[in-house]
């Protein structure tokens, strides 16, 4: 699961992400940070992998905690992964970037992403709008838009307000 704030140990980038298998190798670790699009920042860094984080990652911007507990979820390896609003508090370049970056690292699982931002979802197979906790619809997006629903209307609202 990847939470809009997973928890940051005041530990290495190293251990933060080795949390997910414990038995992971240099390799592994390396890769999944990649895949996180991580590795260079992290390779830039006097330490690299035994840079210390801070406490809940103080010491990294929100792009990067959110990065670093993507890559965490890459080296786990579920074939189910939880999304609970995974680009909260990011700016929208960093939001879409990781975003996009998220759904190619987990082409060949499940993703269940949950958020109230409707803009880069686009090419999810298919898409629930709950409303007072029912099924109020679903579909792709482009079904969705062509429904004029509610769906339809709050991603227009939020389009006009990033304009």
């Amino acid at each position: 699961m990847l939470a809009q704030d997973a928890h940051i140990f005041d530990s290495t980038i190293w251990e933060n992400v080795r949390l997910a298998r414990p038995e992971a190798t240099s390799s592994e670790v390396r890769q999944a940070l990649g895949r996180a699009r991580l590795l260079d920042w992290v390779d830039s860094l006097p330490n690299g992998v035994d840079t210390w984080v801070g406490e809940h990652g103080d010491r990294m911007s929100g792009g990067e905690r959110q990065r670093l507990a993507l890559a965490r979820v890459l080296l786990a390896d579920f074939p189910v992964v939880v999304l609970d609003e995974p680009t909260e508090h990011l700016d929208l370049t960093t939001a879409d970037a990781l975003l996009a970056d998220l759904l190619e690292a987990t082409r060949d699982r499940t993703v269940l992403a949950i958020t109230h931002r409707l803009q880069g979802h686009e090419d999810f197979d298919e898409i629930v709008v709950l409303y007072d906790g029912v099924v109020a619809e679903r579909g792709t997006h482009l079904d969705l838009m062509r429904a004029d629903g509610r769906y339809r209307t709050a991603y227009e609202q939020e389009v006009e307000l990033l304009v």
